[in-house]
Protein backbone atom coordinates (compact mmCIF):
# COMPACT_ATOMS: atom_id res chain seq x y z
CA UNK A 1 0.00 0.00 0.00
CA UNK A 2 1.30 3.47 -0.92
CA UNK A 3 1.60 5.93 1.95
CA UNK A 4 -0.36 9.06 1.18
CA UNK A 5 0.44 12.54 2.37
CA UNK A 6 -0.87 16.05 1.91
CA UNK A 7 2.69 17.25 1.39
CA UNK A 8 3.66 18.83 -1.92
CA UNK A 9 7.36 18.84 -1.07
CA UNK A 10 9.44 18.88 -4.22
CA UNK A 11 6.47 19.73 -6.47
CA UNK A 12 6.28 22.79 -8.70
CA UNK A 13 3.11 24.77 -9.44
CA UNK A 14 1.80 27.69 -11.43
CA UNK A 15 -1.27 29.58 -10.21
CA UNK A 16 -2.96 32.06 -12.54
CA UNK A 17 -4.82 35.07 -11.23
CA UNK A 18 -2.75 35.17 -8.07
CA UNK A 19 -2.88 38.91 -7.32
CA UNK A 20 -5.27 38.41 -4.42
CA UNK A 21 -8.37 36.63 -3.19
CA UNK A 22 -8.64 32.93 -3.99
CA UNK A 23 -5.57 32.86 -6.24
CA UNK A 24 -3.24 34.29 -3.62
CA UNK A 25 -4.72 31.96 -0.98
CA UNK A 26 -4.06 29.00 -3.28
CA UNK A 27 -0.46 30.06 -3.86
CA UNK A 28 0.13 30.43 -0.12
CA UNK A 29 -1.52 27.08 0.64
CA UNK A 30 0.49 25.17 -1.95
CA UNK A 31 3.70 26.84 -0.78
CA UNK A 32 2.80 25.97 2.80
CA UNK A 33 2.60 22.32 1.76
CA UNK A 34 6.10 22.50 0.31
CA UNK A 35 5.55 23.38 -3.35
CA UNK A 36 7.51 25.99 -5.26
CA UNK A 37 4.95 28.27 -6.88
CA UNK A 38 4.93 30.67 -9.81
CA UNK A 39 2.19 33.22 -9.10
CA UNK A 40 0.76 34.77 -12.24
CA UNK A 41 -0.75 38.24 -12.45
CA UNK A 42 -1.67 40.50 -15.39
CA UNK A 43 0.20 43.48 -13.92
CA UNK A 44 0.20 45.11 -10.51
CA UNK A 45 0.63 41.73 -8.88
CA UNK A 46 1.34 40.76 -5.29
CA UNK A 47 4.22 42.48 -3.58
CA UNK A 48 7.21 40.51 -2.38
CA UNK A 49 5.93 40.69 1.19
CA UNK A 50 2.67 38.99 0.23
CA UNK A 51 4.30 35.85 -1.17
CA UNK A 52 5.82 33.17 1.05
CA UNK A 53 9.21 31.63 0.44
CA UNK A 54 9.37 29.40 -2.60
CA UNK A 55 7.07 31.66 -4.61
CA UNK A 56 7.83 34.14 -7.36
CA UNK A 57 5.54 36.42 -9.34
CA UNK A 58 5.31 36.23 -13.13
CA UNK A 59 3.38 38.72 -15.24
CA UNK A 60 1.27 37.59 -18.20
CA UNK A 61 -2.15 38.24 -19.71
CA UNK A 62 -3.67 34.76 -20.10
CA UNK A 63 -5.69 35.97 -23.10
CA UNK A 64 -2.46 36.36 -25.09
CA UNK A 65 -1.04 33.05 -26.31
CA UNK A 66 2.48 34.43 -26.71
CA UNK A 67 2.51 35.77 -23.15
CA UNK A 68 1.20 32.44 -21.85
CA UNK A 69 3.91 30.51 -23.68
CA UNK A 70 6.59 32.85 -22.32
CA UNK A 71 5.18 32.51 -18.79
CA UNK A 72 5.36 28.73 -18.84
CA UNK A 73 8.84 28.83 -20.32
CA UNK A 74 9.92 31.09 -17.46
CA UNK A 75 8.40 28.75 -14.87
CA UNK A 76 9.85 25.62 -16.48
CA UNK A 77 13.32 27.17 -16.73
CA UNK A 78 13.22 28.19 -13.08
CA UNK A 79 11.71 24.96 -11.77
CA UNK A 80 13.07 22.44 -14.26
CA UNK A 81 9.51 21.41 -15.15
CA UNK A 82 5.96 21.71 -13.85
CA UNK A 83 3.76 19.43 -11.75
CA UNK A 84 0.65 21.49 -10.94
CA UNK A 85 -1.42 24.10 -12.76
CA UNK A 86 -4.23 26.00 -11.07
CA UNK A 87 -6.34 27.97 -13.55
CA UNK A 88 -7.81 30.70 -11.37
CA UNK A 89 -7.57 33.83 -13.54
CA UNK A 90 -11.00 35.31 -14.08
CA UNK A 91 -13.03 38.48 -14.44
CA UNK A 92 -16.67 39.23 -13.65
CA UNK A 93 -17.88 42.63 -14.89
CA UNK A 94 -21.50 42.52 -13.74
CA UNK A 95 -24.18 43.47 -16.25
CA UNK A 96 -27.69 42.48 -17.30
CA UNK A 97 -27.58 40.08 -20.28
CA UNK A 98 -29.22 42.67 -22.56
CA UNK A 99 -26.48 45.16 -21.69
CA UNK A 100 -23.50 42.90 -22.42
CA UNK A 101 -21.78 44.06 -25.59
CA UNK A 102 -19.34 42.07 -27.71
CA UNK A 103 -16.30 43.62 -26.04
CA UNK A 104 -17.47 42.63 -22.58
CA UNK A 105 -18.43 39.13 -23.74
CA UNK A 106 -15.01 38.59 -25.33
CA UNK A 107 -13.16 39.91 -22.27
CA UNK A 108 -14.87 37.41 -19.98
CA UNK A 109 -14.77 34.37 -22.27
CA UNK A 110 -11.20 35.06 -23.36
CA UNK A 111 -9.95 35.46 -19.80
CA UNK A 112 -11.97 32.83 -17.98
CA UNK A 113 -12.14 30.08 -20.61
CA UNK A 114 -9.77 30.62 -23.52
CA UNK A 115 -6.97 31.64 -21.18
CA UNK A 116 -7.49 28.50 -19.10
CA UNK A 117 -7.31 26.40 -22.26
CA UNK A 118 -4.07 28.05 -23.37
CA UNK A 119 -2.55 27.44 -19.93
CA UNK A 120 -3.73 23.83 -19.84
CA UNK A 121 -2.14 23.14 -23.22
CA UNK A 122 1.19 24.56 -22.12
CA UNK A 123 1.09 22.82 -18.75
CA UNK A 124 0.11 19.44 -20.17
CA UNK A 125 3.07 19.45 -22.56
CA UNK A 126 5.43 20.01 -19.61
CA UNK A 127 3.66 17.45 -17.43
CA UNK A 128 3.84 14.76 -20.10
CA UNK A 129 7.61 15.16 -20.05
CA UNK A 130 7.55 14.45 -16.29
CA UNK A 131 5.19 11.49 -16.55
CA UNK A 132 2.14 13.15 -15.00
CA UNK A 133 0.72 16.13 -13.21
CA UNK A 134 -2.33 17.90 -11.82
CA UNK A 135 -4.54 20.53 -13.43
CA UNK A 136 -7.16 22.23 -11.25
CA UNK A 137 -9.62 24.67 -12.79
CA UNK A 138 -11.47 27.16 -10.60
CA UNK A 139 -15.07 27.49 -11.77
CA UNK A 140 -18.08 28.82 -9.83
CA UNK A 141 -21.50 27.86 -8.54
CA UNK A 142 -22.77 30.20 -11.27
CA UNK A 143 -21.86 27.47 -13.77
CA UNK A 144 -24.83 25.51 -12.42
CA UNK A 145 -27.23 28.23 -11.27
CA UNK A 146 -26.68 30.91 -13.89
CA UNK A 147 -26.27 34.57 -13.00
CA UNK A 148 -28.79 37.31 -13.80
CA UNK A 149 -25.96 39.87 -13.70
CA UNK A 150 -23.38 37.71 -15.43
CA UNK A 151 -24.53 35.53 -18.32
CA UNK A 152 -21.05 35.81 -19.83
CA UNK A 153 -19.43 34.83 -16.52
CA UNK A 154 -21.74 31.84 -15.95
CA UNK A 155 -21.21 30.66 -19.52
CA UNK A 156 -17.44 30.85 -19.15
CA UNK A 157 -17.48 28.95 -15.86
CA UNK A 158 -19.80 26.26 -17.23
CA UNK A 159 -17.48 25.93 -20.20
CA UNK A 160 -14.61 25.42 -17.77
CA UNK A 161 -16.40 22.45 -16.21
CA UNK A 162 -16.86 20.84 -19.64
CA UNK A 163 -13.27 21.66 -20.58
CA UNK A 164 -12.05 19.93 -17.41
CA UNK A 165 -13.96 16.76 -18.25
CA UNK A 166 -12.67 16.76 -21.81
CA UNK A 167 -9.07 17.28 -20.72
CA UNK A 168 -9.44 14.64 -18.00
CA UNK A 169 -10.39 12.05 -20.62
CA UNK A 170 -7.70 13.12 -23.06
CA UNK A 171 -4.83 13.33 -20.57
CA UNK A 172 -5.55 10.42 -18.24
CA UNK A 173 -3.27 8.12 -20.21
CA UNK A 174 -0.39 10.51 -19.51
CA UNK A 175 -0.90 10.40 -15.75
CA UNK A 176 -2.47 13.87 -15.64
CA UNK A 177 -5.59 14.47 -13.59
CA UNK A 178 -7.90 17.39 -14.34
CA UNK A 179 -10.52 18.52 -11.85
CA UNK A 180 -12.64 21.55 -11.03
CA UNK A 181 -13.32 23.47 -7.83
CA UNK A 182 -16.54 25.48 -7.92
CA UNK A 183 -16.72 28.05 -5.10
CA UNK A 184 -19.89 29.76 -4.00
CA UNK A 185 -19.75 33.30 -2.67
CA UNK A 186 -16.36 33.83 -1.04
CA UNK A 187 -15.03 36.58 1.20
CA UNK A 188 -12.98 38.39 -1.42
CA UNK A 189 -13.34 41.88 -2.87
CA UNK A 190 -16.91 41.92 -4.20
CA UNK A 191 -18.49 44.99 -5.82
CA UNK A 192 -21.13 46.46 -3.51
CA UNK A 193 -20.59 43.97 -0.69
CA UNK A 194 -19.47 45.12 2.75
CA UNK A 195 -19.48 43.18 6.03
CA UNK A 196 -23.23 43.54 6.38
CA UNK A 197 -23.67 42.29 2.83
CA UNK A 198 -21.52 39.22 3.43
CA UNK A 199 -23.45 38.51 6.62
CA UNK A 200 -26.76 38.74 4.78
CA UNK A 201 -25.53 36.42 2.03
CA UNK A 202 -24.14 34.00 4.60
CA UNK A 203 -27.40 33.84 6.51
CA UNK A 204 -29.01 32.20 3.46
CA UNK A 205 -26.37 29.44 3.30
CA UNK A 206 -26.89 26.19 5.26
CA UNK A 207 -23.54 26.56 7.06
CA UNK A 208 -24.47 30.13 7.93
CA UNK A 209 -21.61 32.08 6.37
CA UNK A 210 -19.72 32.69 3.15
CA UNK A 211 -16.47 30.86 2.35
CA UNK A 212 -12.99 32.06 3.18
CA UNK A 213 -10.46 32.04 0.31
CA UNK A 214 -8.34 29.58 2.28
CA UNK A 215 -11.20 27.09 2.35
CA UNK A 216 -11.38 27.12 -1.43
CA UNK A 217 -7.59 26.74 -1.51
CA UNK A 218 -7.82 23.60 0.65
CA UNK A 219 -10.04 21.97 -1.97
CA UNK A 220 -7.56 22.91 -4.69
CA UNK A 221 -4.73 21.41 -2.63
CA UNK A 222 -6.62 18.11 -2.36
CA UNK A 223 -6.80 17.78 -6.14
CA UNK A 224 -3.19 18.98 -6.52
CA UNK A 225 -1.63 16.30 -4.33
CA UNK A 226 -1.40 12.56 -3.82
CA UNK A 227 -4.62 12.40 -1.80
CA UNK A 228 -6.59 13.16 -4.97
CA UNK A 229 -4.47 11.01 -7.26
CA UNK A 230 -7.32 8.70 -8.33
CA UNK A 231 -9.82 11.51 -8.88
CA UNK A 232 -10.21 13.09 -12.31
CA UNK A 233 -12.93 14.80 -14.30
CA UNK A 234 -14.76 15.80 -11.11
CA UNK A 235 -16.20 19.06 -9.78
CA UNK A 236 -16.09 19.85 -6.08
CA UNK A 237 -18.47 22.54 -4.84
CA UNK A 238 -17.16 24.70 -1.98
CA UNK A 239 -20.30 26.58 -1.08
CA UNK A 240 -21.40 25.73 2.45
CA UNK A 241 -24.28 23.65 1.14
CA UNK A 242 -25.86 26.49 -0.85
CA UNK A 243 -25.77 24.33 -3.97
CA UNK A 244 -26.00 20.55 -3.78
CA UNK A 245 -25.43 18.98 -7.18
CA UNK A 246 -26.20 15.23 -7.50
Amino acid sequence: MTALSGSLEGRTALVTGGSGGIGLAVARTLAGLGARVAVNHPGGGPGSGELPGGCFAVEADVRDRRQVTAMFRTAADRFGGLDILVNNAGVFPRAHPLDIDEEAWDLVLDTNLKGAFFCAQEAAALMIERGGGRIVNVSSSAAFTGSPAGAHYAASKAGLVALSKSLARALAGHGITVNTVAPGITRTTQPGLDEAGFAAKGAKIPLGRVALPEEVAHAVAYFAGDLGGYVTGQTLGVNGGALMVP
